[in-house]
C-alpha cells in the first residue's frame, strides 16, 4: 500500500468516527434539550392559566358592577309603571 492510499483509509475512519461521536452526541443531548422543551411548556401553560383566571375575575367582577347599575337603574321606572297600573 503507498503512503497516500494508507492516509485515506485513515481520513475515511477519523471521519467515520466523527459522524459516531455526533450520533452518540446527538443522544445525549436530545433528552436534555426534550426535558427543558418540557419544562417551558409548563411554565407557559401555568402563566396563561394565571392570565385567564385573572381576565375571568376582571370580566365578573364588570358583569356583577353592570348587573347592579341596570337593577338600580330599573328600580325606578318599575315603581312608576306600578304607580300608573294602580291609577
Amino acid at each position: 500500500m503507498e503512503s497516500k492510499e494508507k492516509m485515506a483509509i485513515a481520513g475515511s475512519g477519523l471521519v467515520v468516527a466523527g459522524f459516531g461521536l455526533g450520533i452518540v452526541g446527538l443522544a445525549m443531548i436530545f433528552p436534555v434539550v426534550f426535558a427543558w422543551t418540557a419544562r417551558l411548556a409548563e411554565r407557559s401553560a401555568d402563566g396563561l392559566t394565571a392570565t385567564m383566571e385573572g381576565a375571568s375575575r376582571t370580566v365578573g367582577s364588570v358583569a356583577g358592577t353592570l348587573h347592579r347599575s341596570f337593577t338600580q337603574a330599573a328600580r325606578p321606572g318599575v315603581e312608576y309603571q306600578s304607580v300608573n297600573a294602580r291609577r
